[in-house]
């Protein structure tokens, strides 16, 4: 009988020692009445527990990490995300100054006829845009075959370049008024340069001669202006005439050289190149 009773006792102990754990652990894990799993109802009996959003929190929850996708170099773009890239600025090209006439474009002779002399070398448009001028026996050059704008009042500009040779390898021949001149580089052997002609003397003979020396294969810059009072002219920057009409007889040197008019260009004896050349209008003074 004594058995029993222990027996009885050491069972009350245990069912209390697991009742105890039952109602700690509920609590713990709860915070509130209960049996392990089971939550004590207000109105009675015992129910399972629900984990709820706002119960316990044992271990905090992953937050959702998005992955960044980055687009594709290549990906299209939608249209509506492009910026409206700013149209760039069209500056209009600036008139064309009436004034100024291109008298040769460096693809053809164009209006420039070639003169003829008698005994010329050969002319031709060089691949760099160059009118070269061969050897003739005497004279080689061009005339313009066209009306020229006016007859005062104007300039003509040109490069200039003697190859080989020991005479003239440019003599500009332009108008005057009712009358024309020549403008001769490298005369007489070479050297010699001014206007023929000027109360008949030649470019040899009268106040505009002078005396320079002209590199082979030398680009030089030839300027000629016109105006109603004179004449100058310039190689690069330097003036080489300045010469005063009034009172002056201006005239063509006797000769071949007659056929040059209008315009012309000419060489003697002499291989030759020239480019941009320029007609410009000036006002009058």
């Amino acid at each position: 009988m004594l058995g029993v009773v222990k027996s009885l006792i050491g069972l009350f102990v245990f069912v209390a020692v697991l009742a105890l754990i039952g109602v700690g652990t509920h609590y713990a894990m709860y915070q509130k009445p209960g049996f392990y799993i089971w939550s004590m109802n207000p109105a009675g009996g015992f129910s399972q527990t629900k984990l709820k959003a706002e119960g316990p929190t044992l271990v905090k929850p992953v937050e959702e990490v998005k992955p960044k996708v980055e687009p594709l170099a290549d990906a299209p773009v939608a249209e509506a995300e492009k910026e409206a890239a700013p149209a760039e600025e069209v500056k209009p090209e600036p008139p064309a100054d009436p004034n100024v006439i291109t008298l040769f474009d460096g693809k053809e002779l164009g209006n420039w006829q070639v003169t003829q002399y008698g005994g010329e070398g050969e002319v031709f448009v060089t691949e760099e845009g160059e009118m070269e001028f061969g050897f003739g026996a005497i004279l080689t050059g061009v005339h313009w075959k066209e009306e020229v704008p006016r007859t005062s009042n104007y300039e003509i500009t040109l490069e200039a370049m003697k190859i080989d040779g020991n005479d003239f390898f440019c003599a500009l021949t332009f108008p005057v008024k009712e009358s024309h001149a020549t403008f001769v580089i490298g005369g007489w052997g070479g050297g010699i340069v001014g206007l023929s002609s000027v109360d008949d003397l030649d470019a040899s003979e009268n106040e505009t001669m002078n005396i320079e020396g002209f590199n082979e294969n030398v680009w030089f810059k030839v300027r000629v202006k016109v105006t109603d009072e004179k004449i100058q002219a310039w190689i690069d920057d330097a003036e080489m005439v300045d010469l005063e009409l009034k009172d002056r007889k201006i005239s063509l040197r006797p000769g071949d050289i007659e056929l040059s008019v209008p315009i012309g260009i000419a060489s003697f004896q002499t291989r030759s190149k020239y480019r941009n050349i320029v007609w410009k209008n000036l006002p009058a003074e």
